[in-house]
């Protein structure tokens, strides 16, 4: 069965995908999740799975296994992801862990970055930008947050979620313009 539905997915068939996506999406999710230790980037990264796995759906070999393809997809985008907040977070640092001293260009780099993530934050709507400046800057956990601003822990996560959104895509237009 898992083979016919693979084979409908690589024709294109969205009731297929559908069904592959309710039955992996959150197996792929606690993957992540164990990986990260953030439900709402292995949210988003989850979702990012199922998107690359529907843009590649004609290269998909129907004799191999959905499920280690899944997996296949889900280890990259982890590794990427972490890659990239290693980046971020060195950049925003404003030093490197090793020490090295930083070259103009570095330092320049990371202040424009830091730059557009502030300018991006202040242009989020009240609650977003309440939110996020509680988790990230003051360090307060989803549900004390919850809890203090008297919402629920799901809304924290989702404006969180769309908080980092907006920031990872000004940072990446960032760096395709800029190389």
């Amino acid at each position: 069965m898992e083979k016919a539905k693979v084979e409908a997915l690589c024709n294109g068939n969205h009731k297929a995908f559908e069904d592959i996506f309710i039955l992996y999406f959150r197996r792929v999710k606690v993957f992540i999740g164990g990986i990260i230790k953030s439900d709402v980037d292995a949210e988003e990264l989850a979702q990012d799975v199922f998107i690359k796995l529907w843009l590649n759906r004609e290269q998909i070999d129907v004799n191999k296994s959905i499920n280690a393809y899944l997996y296949a997809i889900a280890r990259n985008a982890t590794f990427n992801y972490l890659k990239h907040k290693n980046v971020e977070q060195s950049y925003l640092s404003g030093y490197k862990q090793n020490e090295d001293v930083d070259t103009p260009e570095e330092i320049y780099f990371a202040r424009e970055i830091k730059l557009l993530i502030e300018m991006t934050v202040t242009q989020m709507p009240v609650q977003r930008r309440r939110i996020y400046s509680l988790s990230r800057d003051k360090g307060i956990s989803n549900e004390d947050i919850a809890n203090q601003l008297n919402i629920s822990k799901k809304t924290v996560e989702n404006q969180l979620s769309l908080a980092v959104k907006e920031i990872r895509k000004v940072v990446s237009l960032f760096f395709l313009l800029y190389f």
